[in-house]
């Protein structure tokens, strides 16, 4: 009797300590559903865990609807978006994955790894730093995590659409145009905050739908139009550089030369932007 109650309270013990690390983590996330497990249209947020690391990142759901872009009115279907950016502890779990260990061998040969940033990345304050968002990132790069990612985790991860991003922004912070002043303090590092360096993620508040730094921070990366290549790089929301003016949900930059002004190569990489320390990216995810 004696030893049935020691191990019954060892089993209650274990219970509970392993709740509790199912709903560790990134303090202030939603409730999740334990990692790796099926995701239905019922489940508002979920933790993905990348499997034989301690790297994870939480997603939330984003209702359906329509966004207008450049005066067109786009169809959203509900999705998912990762409640952070893309963190370093994230991305150098696939930079560094030179045996694409645990993957098929056709995913694995048709999955490319980033170069070595090359010098600029010793200037950057938190670059490489594991809490902190990546950045200097070019899209290739970030596309490539997130077949990378989808690889590993048996769910297909990609960079959001500027129609989903745009429209999580607006549904999230409940506006496309400008916020308070009181508002951007609150939600977003930007030029009046930052101290000119991004900063570890999730450091301000989560908006409406759980979804941190979508607004200033790194800005972020996002789809080519119609999935073509050809199409010039994006990103959207304002970074920790930008003026208060130049953050909110419809505020884009397109990529220039002087994002690589620096880079000695020719041609310029493809995986890292020299001169643009403020892009970064974060994932999204199709509804079953």
């Amino acid at each position: 009797m004696r030893s049935f109650l020691v191990s019954s309270l060892f089993v209650a013990l274990l219970g509970t300590g392993l709740s509790a690390l199912v709903q560790g983590g990134v303090p202030g996330r939603a409730p999740t559903a334990p990692p790796g497990e099926g995701v239905t249209d019922t489940t508002n947020a979920y933790t993905e865990t990348i499997p034989e690391t301690l790297v994870e990142f939480d997603m939330v759901r984003v209702p359906g609807g329509s966004v207008t872009i450049d005066g067109t009115e786009q169809a959203v279907e509900p999705f998912w978006i990762a409640t952070t950016e893309v963190r370093w502890d994230a991305f150098d779990t696939y930079r560094l994955d030179e045996e694409k260990e645990g993957l098929a061998p056709e995913e694995a040969d048709a999955i490319s790894l980033p170069s070595k940033p090359y010098g600029f990345g010793n200037e950057i304050p938190g670059f490489g730093q594991e809490a902190y968002p990546v950045l200097s990132v070019a899209r290739n790069a970030a596309r490539q995590y997130a077949r990378w990612l989808s690889a590993r985790t048996d769910r297909t991860y990609r960079l959001p659409t500027a129609a989903q991003w745009k429209h999580a922004c607006q549904v999230g912070y409940g506006t496309a145009t400008e916020l308070s002043p009181e508002q951007l303090r609150e939600y977003a590092w930007f030029g009046g905050n930052a101290g000119e360096t991004a900063h570890p993620s999730g450091e301000r508040a989560a908006n409406d739908l759980g979804v941190y730094d979508q607004l200033g921070n790194a800005a972020e990366l996002v789809a080519p139009p119609e999935g073509d290549p050809e199409q010039p790089t994006a990103v959207w929301g304002g970074s920790y550089q930008s003026a208060a003016g130049d953050v909110h949900c419809s505020a884009r930059r397109q990529k220039t030369r002087a994002w690589q002004e620096s880079d000695p190569q020719l041609p310029k990489s493809k995986w890292w932007l020299s001169d643009a320390q403020f892009v970064g990216f974060r994932v999204v995810r199709a509804t079953p």
